[in-house]
């Protein structure tokens, strides 16, 4: 997924952390926000007197003061902990830093970077000169098994079905996961939360909604199929939904042929690795066939429409009809 000296799933970060070996560097990233901070969070934990041993650095920061903070003891602790978050730092500038700890290593010292995608200041020639924790999106499994360590904290029960709708619906960001349970936690005051709370109080995903509307017409059931589709019209222009279908189709349809594996799948496609599971578990229920002429008649749809051959709601309103009958 990222190129790197080494590399540490999240599931297993803990562990490590509990081991006490550190790397002199950890860059978290992913597309999880909450896992992120849970990452840096166990770091944290090792450093007492925080508001003395815990230091923030941006794009603003200067490296001469970082390269001299870095190699400094901690005050009344095991362990100091520097928390970079830079957006448009110059290469240069992390190089110099990130060549200086590596030259001159204190152990007392642990550095993170939090990026959701490899910036370009810990690209090129600074790679292996850190350790990345991955923190993509926890597939379903685990994300229920959160759900249950939560709501046993909590006191608040739910239903297995709702726990899983609650995942489709945030698509396993554990960040919103934690935010609508919380909510949906407050409206049952105790009592067990059941599917129907999380079809009332939850908006689904964007991405979900199409993620529906896709398996409804794999299924080819008709009821289902507009149902989704009349809910996505209402507040989606059509010609935004075109270019969704089609970037999901076409997902799909490298899902189904390529063997590529789904690392190098999502680098392609430009999508979360997440995206590609959610892919490749939908193409199932396609035929790449089936797939193929479904993707093959988005690109003409959106060709037309674009052209100014036929209005772009004319257009989806006879894929949806003709998708149906492909067989």
């Amino acid at each position: 997924m990222y190129y790197n000296k080494s590399m540490i799933k999240f599931v297993d970060f803990k562990k490590h952390v509990a081991d006490g070996k550190f790397e002199t560097a950890y860059a978290m990233m992913g597309d999880d926000d909450f896992l992120r901070h849970s990452a840096i969070g166990m770091l944290e934990k090792l450093v007492e007197m925080p508001q003395l041993n815990v230091a923030c650095y941006g794009d603003d920061s200067d490296v001469g003061e970082m390269i001299a903070n870095y190699g400094q003891l901690p005050m009344m602790s095991e362990y100091k902990l520097m928390k970079c978050s830079f957006e448009n730092k110059p290469f240069g500038e992390v190089e110099r830093f990130l060549n200086n700890i590596r030259n001159n290593p204190n152990p007392a010292s642990i550095v993170t970077f939090d990026a959701g995608t490899l910036p370009n200041c810990l690209a090129g020639g600074n790679v292996g000169k850190y350790c990345v924790v991955d923190c993509a999106r926890l597939d379903k499994t685990m994300v229920l098994r959160w759900l249950a360590d939560k709501s046993k904290r909590m006191n608040a029960p739910v239903s297995r079905d709702a726990a899983a709708l609650l995942a489709d619906y945030c698509c396993n960001s554990l960040m919103r996961i934690d935010t609508e349970f919380d909510k949906l936690a407050s409206v049952r005051c105790g009592e067990t939360i059941e599917e129907s709370d999380v079809r009332t109080f939850v908006v689904p995903d964007g991405e979900f909604k199409i993620y529906e509307l896709s398996d409804a017409l794999a299924k080819k059931d008709v009821d289902r199929t507009y149902f989704i589709y009349d809910s996505l019209i209402v507040n989606t222009a059509p010609a935004a939904i075109i270019g969704t279908l089609y970037s999901h189709f076409r997902r799909l349809l490298y899902a189904a042929i390529s063997e590529c594996d789904r690392e190098m799948l999502s680098r392609y496609l430009r999508v979360k690795p997440y995206a590609v599971d959610m892919a490749a578990r939908q193409a199932k229920q396609y035929s790449p066939k089936r797939l193929k002429r479904i993707t093959d008649r988005l690109s003409n749809i959106d060709a037309d429409f674009k052209a100014g051959r036929i209005p772009d709601r004319l257009a989806l309103d006879a894929f949806i009809a003709e998708t149906l009958l492909i067989a």
